[in-house]
Order: C-alpha cells, then sequence, then structure tokens
C-alpha cells in the first residue's frame, strides 16, 4: 500500500491508534556504539515487547505493525500475534537485510526501514494515527499517553533543550525517538525520505531544530512535548543500561515534576 498523502489531507480526522515497532533482530557485523548486540537477546527483547503490546486494549490501540530490517526469522513473532486475539489488527514485516547502519548509522537505518515498511503495510489507513516505538523497549505507560494525548495534533513528541543541564539529563537539543506520534500525512511530510540526509547524524538532532521551528511558526499542529512522562522498560542498545534501573528512574522522576510544575522546562 503507498500511503503518500498530500499536505492538504493533514486535517483528515483519525480513526484509530496504530502502533509502529522498528525491529534489528540480527544487526550487522562491526555496528559501532552497539553494546546490545547478540541476536538471541535481542529477539527475546522484541518477544516481551510484542506480547505487552498485544495485551493493550484494542479499543485504545487498534493495530500492530511490527517492522523488522535484518532478514532475521520472524516465524516466532507471527506466532505470538496469532495467539494474542483480542480483535487487535497485526502485521509483522520483514524487509531486506540492512547492510549499511555500520557506514551510515541508526538514524538512517530505521527511517529507511520506517519508510519501506509503512509502504509495505497492508493494514495502515491513511486517517490513522501512528505511535513509533523502539521495538525492543516497552513504553509501560502507553495507554496514559494516548488517552491524553491532544485532539487533532499531527506531531505528538518530546523535545528536550535545556542549556548544560540538558546535556546531562541525557541530550540537549533532542527529539525522544524511542516514541512520538504522528499522522500518516504528517509522517510523509516531515521525515519520510529524510534517512536520506542522516548519514552518520545523530537523529535525535537532526530532527530536533525544523520540529521546533514548526512549532515556533504555529503550523500544522506540531505539540512538542508530552503532557505526561514516557516510562520506558527494556535495555538500551548503546550501553545496555537498564530503563528502570535507579540512574533512569531518577531521570524520569525530575522530569516527571518538571512537566507538572515547569511545563515551560524542555528537560
Amino acid at each position: 500500500m503507498n500511503i503518500m498523502q498530500s499536505a492538504d489531507q493533514l486535517d483528515v480526522k483519525p480513526e484509530r491508534h496504530v502502533l509502529v515497532m522498528t525491529a534489528t533482530i540480527t544487526p550487522p557485523a562491526n555496528t559501532p556504539l552497539l553494546d546490545r548486540a547478540d541476536p538471541a537477546l535481542r529477539r527475546k527483547d522484541y518477544q516481551e515487547a510484542l506480547r505487552f503490546y498485544l495485551g493493550l486494549p484494542t479499543e485504545q490501540l487498534g493495530a500492530i505493525i511490527f517492522l523488522e530490517n535484518s532478514g532475521s526469522d520472524l516465524s516466532d513473532l507471527d506466532a505470538l500475534a496469532r495467539q494474542a486475539g483480542q480483535g487487535k489488527q497485526v502485521e509483522i514485516i520483514g524487509l531486506p537485510a540492512n547492510t549499511e547502519s555500520p557506514k551510515f548509522g541508526k538514524g538512517y537505518g530505521e527511517f529507511k526501514m520506517l519508510d519501506q515498511g509503512l509502504d509495505c503495510s497492508r493494514i495502515l489507513q491513511p486517517t490513522d494515527i501512528l505511535w513509533k516505538v523502539t521495538g525492543r523497549l516497552k513504553v509501560l505507560n502507553l495507554e496514559d499517553l494516548i488517552a491524553t494525548a491532544p485532539p487533532h495534533y499531527h506531531l505528538y513528541c518530546d523535545l528536550r533543550s535545556v542549556p548544560l543541564i540538558g546535556k546531562r539529563m541525557g541530550g540537549n537539543n533532542w527529539m525522544e525517538l524511542r516514541t512520538f506520534s504522528c499522522t500518516v500525512p504528517a509522517y510523509n511530510r516531515l521525515m519520510r525520505g529524510h534517512y536520506l540526509q542522516m548519514k552518520g547524524i545523530s537523529p535525535e538532532q537532526y530532527f530536533f531544530r525544523p520540529v521546533k521551528n514548526e512549532w515556533k511558526q504555529r503550523v500544522n499542529g506540531i505539540v512538542p512535548r508530552f503532557l505526561i512522562q514516557p516510562q520506558f522498560a527494556g535495555y538500551g542498545g548503546h550501553r545496555n543500561a537498564d530503563y528502570q534501573g535507579p540512574s533512569y528512574r531518577r531521570k524520569e522522576a525530575i522530569r516527571s515534576l518538571g512537566r507538572r510544575f515547569v511545563p515551560a522546562l524542555w528537560l
């Protein structure tokens, strides 16, 4: 299915929320800055995350699209999807093996996968709202993020920008890409094809400035801060850090307090 839409279709009312999980079970050899590289361990991460999302209410999360770009066997994930039931539409899509990430970086590989995978989808509708997640991670409060999301947005995300402090907290001039939400037309307009410009560039920093600029111009329904703090569970690919460990839990607590008491602070 080709989901390319013109900009004048951005005001179409969304019909359902669709989770898009990105996955690389077997990373290319010599991928830099990747400590969680064991395919067996990564496969287990994806299985646990998919099982978690399959258990969310179908009336809130109507469909799941699982994208994988290393050419790995996906029969176990297919079986999980078939066993889940609950009326949720689930699509497991395997894409050609990615051999370019070691050279061009994770942003290139992931957003190329999103472009190709969304085009291949047979269940995605132009009126869907997407929730992209890094497929190994569980967003424990995804139900609350969906329930509290503002109405009629086109891109709902988390930008971080606090001089000095922000860098110590894990990123400054940064767009959170472990999870974000957007309409299908907004994805096509703001993100489609941009992987070609991400060679060797952090995707979190690449998207920060254009998204912030659009928000400042008050166009196209950009909401640059989540109303509540996302709660991640799982392990970071870079340092294999536990997102439920003490260090990350402290950061989440600080950011939660900031959203509540100083919402203008993009921490």
